[in-house]
């Protein structure tokens, strides 16, 4: 058995290796825990009071965040923008103005793309049935939203059938209507993603020679051949010049950056300057709110095995030198980008500050599909090292709540949920449970709400019932249902175990009652021995007496042993007799 031993130090010796007590650190984290819960009362206080103050109308915020827009739709504006064709009165799909026209009692009647739900065909006989679904109110519609109306009480056409015979016909009406309702959709989401793109200020250039930062590579990277450029300092921003083509730039205006980070290459491969945009821009084909520009910490070094220098040396002075050069080198690059960044927030006039990640405060997550170093610095929590970037701002969390924290789980969740309640939760999964205290005290110091729980939440349904409306939501209590008594909990939880342990242990005793009221001869032997070390220590025998009572012993048991052995065999030699005598 290994013997445990314990120091001075407050750790722990146990078969040669040293391990930590936790018997004063845990006093430690109580007193801090209690201090985090205390601020942590106040922070929730605080976002109960504002929430009720930002929705409760007297700050102009509306109650309900999706209101749904009606929305008009027009195809013509008058009757002679329809196509020639019409007094036909065929069916018509006129993908220049995105409507479809149809014959409804010998008048062409347009309809836009849009009011359109779905379309049908299907063959009955000799005839082919086209038919037409119109989005109108009532409908169980597969939208999260119900599509508003002018006027819900107006009467709507639900839909149209036609019939014909000419069957390839309405095959390829029923192959441009839905054409046209995906280039349709496809153009929306387009518009829908590019809304937010706005125009930027226009570029004032240096009339004199610009600082420059030179032999950087820009991320998202221009299109062509990937070369490094040149990062200029303009009047009213930056602008990265691509060395093959002019007209392939980056301008990025002081006005339009939320952050400047600088991160240094100790324990990295680059060392960048990244820019996080207010509003994204468009570089390339991509749309894209961070901007990199980085240039690689490592050249490549070759080993001059075989040469003059390597004669006349035996050790390892060309590592150690290489080593050394290295040093220097990460060294003048940290200086020269960090000199750089300076300079773009010493030309912006103080709207931009220079910010640095604190790699030794970071832990590990998944924000998107692996496992990254997550970095807070002092506005944001950030990851730059590797696409996709992640950069959140501190002040834009309403709260963070971390999931799945339970006792033996390894890691747990992390969900930041902003105070624009239409963005969507950012998810951070699989954090190392040893990061919790750490992550839950950096939390605390920068003034964010932290709640914790024991299982995944449905986040999308939460902020929909919030959405709908917030006032109630915070009207109901707000965040307090993400509160846990942790105490209450742990105490629960030391009954239930304590009771538990309790039964056992009864348990326990009435099974050793009953094993040692059976009598077994294990039972009697340990009580025998069990004796001798009572009396010895009341009556304090010495060893001598106890030897020579322990030989004492062995010989009584050794003529017992031989007293029964001896009356075995004469219980065996007469019936030896007998047989021998049977078989004569």
């Amino acid at each position: 058995m290994a013997k445990a031993e314990s120091n001075s130090s407050g750790h722990t010796t146990i078969g040669g290796r040293v391990l930590r007590s936790r018997a004063r650190t845990a006093t430690l984290d109580e007193s801090v825990l209690n201090q985090i819960k205390e601020h942590q009362r106040e922070l929730v206080k605080q976002k109960q009071s504002q929430g009720l103050k930002r929705f409760s109308g007297e700050g102009g915020s509306t109650r309900s965040l999706n209101e749904p827009v009606f929305e008009k739709f027009e195809s013509y504006r008058r009757e002679s923008q329809l196509p020639t064709k019409v007094e036909e009165l065929r069916i018509m799909v006129d993908h220049r103005a995105q409507s479809i026209i149809l014959p409804i009692n010998q008048f062409a009647v347009p309809f836009h793309i849009k009011t359109l739900k779905n379309v049908s065909k299907s063959d009955e006989g000799e005839f082919t049935y086209l038919r037409i679904n119109f989005v109108t109110p009532g409908q169980l519609s597969g939208k999260k939203d119900d599509v508003p109306f002018d006027d819900p009480n107006a009467t709507f056409i639900r839909n149209v059938s036609y019939r014909s015979t000419n069957a390839r016909h309405f095959d390829d009406l029923y192959n441009e209507i839905n054409e046209m309702r995906r280039v349709a959709a496809k153009r929306e989401a387009e518009q829908k993603e590019m809304a937010d793109v706005v125009e930027q200020d226009q570029l004032i250039l240096n009339k004199q020679r610009p600082l420059s930062l030179p032999e950087v590579f820009p991320r998202p990277a221009l299109e062509g051949k990937r070369v490094p450029g040149n990062l200029t300092i303009h009047q009213n921003g930056v602008r990265f010049m691509s060395p093959l083509r002019q007209d392939q730039k980056i301008d990025i205006p002081f006005s339009n950056v939320k952050h400047l980070f600088y991160q240094p290459c100790d324990k990295e491969l680059i060392v960048l300057i990244h820019f996080h945009l207010k509003s994204p821009v468009m570089i390339g084909k991509r749309k894209t709110k961070d901007v990199q520009f980085y240039r690689e910490a490592s050249d490549v070094q070759f080993d001059e095995t075989g040469n003059r220098k390597r004669r006349y040396r035996t050790g390892d002075e060309d590592e150690i030198e290489l080593e050394q050069e290295e040093r220097r080198h990460r060294h003048m690059l940290n200086k020269e980008f960090k000199h750089f960044a300076q300079r773009i927030a010493d030309a912006s006039n103080g709207r931009i500050q220079v910010d640095i990640p604190y790699r030794d405060l970071g832990f590990n997550g998944v924000p998107s599909r692996a496992s990254v170093l997550l970095q807070p610095t002092t506005d944001c929590l950030v990851h730059l090292s590797d696409p996709p970037f992640l950069v959140v701002t501190l002040s834009d969390i309403e709260i963070v709540h971390l999931e799945r924290v339970q006792y033996g789980l390894s890691s747990f969740d992390m969900v930041f949920v902003f105070s624009d309640f239409n963005r969507a939760p950012l998810h951070v999964s699989s954090v190392p449970t040893s990061s919790l205290d750490d992550v839950k005290q950096w939390l605390d110091s920068v003034d964010v709400c932290v709640t914790e729980g024991a299982v995944n939440l449905n986040w999308g349904a939460i902020m929909k019932t919030i959405n709908d409306d917030p006032y109630a939501f915070f009207q109901e209590g707000g965040w307090g249902f993400l509160q846990t008594d942790g105490s209450d909990a742990s105490d629960a939880s030391d009954s239930e175990s304590a009771s538990e342990f309790d039964s056992e242990l009864d348990d326990g005793d009435e099974e050793s009652t009953e094993y040692s009221e059976s009598g077994s001869d294990f039972g009697e032997s340990e009580e025998s021995g069990s004796e001798p070390e009572e009396d010895s220590e009341d009556e304090g025998e010495d060893w001598d007496e106890l030897e020579a009572k322990a030989a004492r012993d062995d010989q009584k048991k050794r003529r017992d042993r031989d007293d029964l052995s001896g009356s075995e065999t004469e219980d065996v030699k007469p019936r030896s007799k007998k047989s021998k005598g049977g078989f004569k």
